[in-house]
């Protein structure tokens, strides 16, 4: 049992409005929209985390002009049809005693004619370097810059009569009013131009909110304590002076989170490569220059929240994807259970990565995560007979399904050939960059013996052991094994290696490294599966797409293997290296790329593996790319045998994970949960 945090549990104060303790779960957009609309799926979603134990709730990202305003599937705010909906969102959350406030916001330049049904708008015509957003925007004229501020005021006050305690005013992360304040994007020569024009303009929306819905009403605002932009851009010492400026015209209370799209800064990378409570140092400055409450976001853990409070740094805690894992994350926190909470891990595949592919949100470690039928895992539907189950593996599809049988009133037992649970995923670990992937498995070692499964580790289970046991059911997790193309000349060399070799530490490495990833001998296809958006006012398309273990591994190999200081090479015979990757993850993992000298060839096809290295052909040329170690990582096959044998054998028989189809984490334990469910 861990320490219960008081000083989060303290009652809060936002200008008139009282919360019940100083757990914020801050705006995260999830696409649970139909044409503009929250659905019930997200009144039920938001509903289930305000039973959690948050304090207050900011509701994802609104538009105040619908749908150029918007970025991604995001709810609107812009005209009276849509409070209805808005309100049955505040009434649910209002069941649990927990304040709640609407994100109110407009795209500007971070958003395309698809996403908006127009040429996109900014302050001035200057385009995101992002392919996101390549659409040159047209700069506002002075009228619309005050028919913006209007719609702004509108938007609050429909807020106001949906029910919403308060509104957050977005002025961050490179939308329309974060780069008015930006002096590098704002180019006007009028009133409204530069870093003071910028000013004026967010002061006149605060004045404006103020002014129809009360002064006793409560207007947050989201501003960037640093743009972490190398051309220019917001600093964190120009967000103090913001801050001022904002607190003198009425603004009750000032959430920092930082950086734009374009922000190559480690500090702004949004998965767990990025140092925890890596914003804190900016809110600490901003609560020294204004009189009102300060909020913080950005990988705060669970041991960090007492000493931010304590230590004056912040009033408010956001922690936002944490609740995605965990609907119970508030509770658990505040009574001591931490230990208890289920992790996130900062991955970013089922929130970040989707979100741009236009996707509803999902979550590795909690692929309930946006149902209807989303319980707390100690509320799951107990099952209508109870069965004893055996679940062979203990990969992330292993663990699922063994805890969801538990928790469903199962008799289950897990074997494990392996001194410890995890599989191949465990092995990610090693690079810097998802050492977070241990706090899933540290969970489940607790997490499953708590929860009555016989944890039965170093014993590979055979036929034999199943008939000695008998069980109604058994779940095969055995994974895959990689690929070997053998048609390839050289790859049983000596100095071939693969990917859980190196990973383990098993095999000697050298200084200049070749890792050979998403070739054409890989039957795994990362294309997008291309879908359109139902009842969408522009008509968009959502492109799901995920990546296979093999391009996950090679990737997280290369990261560690130049965490060490080796020179490391990447080849694909794809036009992207792990192409089916999250727009977000694989950003970050580009930028991480360059800075540790980590240098990709793609569209290489490679003809041999010699003792020099690989033997590629590019652009009709053949060459050699020289490297003292070559790691092969271009697919994986299912393991198939046991569930051959069992055939027969067991009552009910389901094979989850790598085993049944190649995935990744994320899929196996999405169809490990999919399959505990139904025993």
């Amino acid at each position: 049992m861990s320490m219960k945090p008081k000083l989060l549990a303290q009652p809060g104060k936002i200008g008139t409005m009282e919360l019940n303790n100083r757990l914020v779960i801050p705006a995260m957009c999830t696409n649970y929209t139909y044409q503009g609309h929250l659905t019930d799926q997200a009144v039920y979603y938001y509903g289930l985390r305000a039973q959690g134990g948050a304090g207050f709730v900011i509701i994802e990202a609104s538009a105040i002009d619908y749908p150029i305003g918007r970025s991604v599937l995001n709810c609107a705010v812009s005209d009276d049809r849509y409070i209805p909906t808005l309100k049955k969102l505040t009434d649910e959350v209002h069941k649990y005693g927990t304040k709640v406030a609407l994100q109110i916001m407009h795209s500007g330049r971070q958003a395309s004619a698809a996403t908006c049904g127009s040429q996109p708008v900014s302050c001035s015509s200057a385009a995101s370097a992002q392919v996101l957003y390549a659409d040159i925007p047209r700069a506002l004229s002075l009228y619309e810059c005050k028919e913006t501020v209007k719609k702004f005021g509108e938007a609050a006050l429909r807020s106001k009569k949906a029910g919403f305690d308060a509104v957050e005013v977005h002025y961050a992360h490179g939308y329309l009013m974060s780069a008015f304040l930006s002096p590098f994007l704002n180019t006007r020569t009028d009133e409204y131009g530069g870093l003071e024009g910028g000013i004026k303009l967010c002061c006149e929306v605060i004045e404006e909110i103020k002014k129809r819905c009360g002064q006793d009403y409560p207007v947050l605002c989201r501003i960037n304590g640093d743009d972490y932009h190398p051309a220019g851009g917001v600093t964190s010492i120009d967000s103090r002076l913001i801050s001022v400026a904002l607190e003198t015209a009425g603004v009750d209370c000032i959430n920092i989170t930082a950086g734009l799209r374009e922000s190559d800064h480690n500090l702004h990378d949004q998965t767990m490569a990025s140092p925890r409570g890596s914003w804190v140092y900016m809110a600490e400055g901003i609560k020294k220059a204004v009189k009102i409450p300060v909020m913080v976001a950005k990988r705060i853990s669970e041991d960090m929240v007492e000493g931010i409070l304590a230590n004056g740094q912040a009033d408010f805690v956001c922690i936002g994807r944490p609740h995605i894992a965990d609907p119970e994350y508030g509770s658990k926190l505040l009574e001591g259970r931490a230990e208890d909470i289920l992790p996130c891990i900062w991955c970013a595949q089922g929130c970040f990565d989707v979100l741009w592919m236009l996707a509803p949100t999902t979550c590795l470690v909690n692929p309930a995560a946006g149902r209807t039928d989303e319980r707390p895992v100690d509320e799951l539907e107990k099952a209508p007979v109870k069965k004893k189950v055996i679940v062979v593996g203990g990969g992330p599809a292993g663990c699922e399904a063994a805890l969801i049988s538990t928790k469903r009133g199962h008799d289950v037992t897990l074997y494990e050939k392996n001194r410890r649970l995890g599989g191949a995923f465990r092995l990610a670990t090693r690079s810097p960059a998802k050492a977070e992937v241990e706090r899933l498995f540290s969970y489940f070692e607790r997490a499953l013996p708590k929860a009555g499964v016989q944890v039965v580790l170093g014993t590979e289970l055979t036929p034999e052991i199943v008939e000695t046991v008998k069980p109604h059911v058994a779940v095969i997790a055995v994974g895959a094994d990689p690929v070997i193309p053998e048609k390839i000349h050289g790859t049983r060399g000596p100095n071939v290696v693969s990917v859980a070799d190196v990973m383990s530490n098993q095999a000697q490495v050298g200084n200049r490294v070749a890792i050979w990833t998403c070739s054409h001998h890989c039957r795994f296809t990362c294309g997008p599966k291309v879908t359109p958006v139902d009842g969408d006012p522009t008509n968009m398309h959502s492109n799901y797409s995920y990546a296979c273990m093999a391009g996950y591994s090679a990737v997280d190999t290369a990261e560690y293997l130049a965490s060490q200081g080796k020179l490391v090479s990447i080849v694909t015979e794809r036009e992207d290296i792990v192409p089916g990757m999250g727009y977000t993850s694989r950003g970050y993992l580009l930028r991480r790329f360059y800075r540790a000298n980590v240098r990709v060839c793609s569209n290489a096809r490679v003809k041999e593996i010699t003792d020099q290295g690989l033997l590629l052909e590019k652009a009709g040329i053949t060459f050699l790319l020289d490297a003292d170690t070559v790691i092969v990582s271009v697919g994986g096959r299912s393991r198939k045998g046991l569930t051959e044998a069992l055939k027969g054998k067991v009552g009910e028989l389901y094979t989850v994970g790598d085993c049944d189809q190649i995935g990744n984490a994320m899929k196996a334990i999405e169809s490990a949960y999919d399959t505990a469910v139904k025993i």
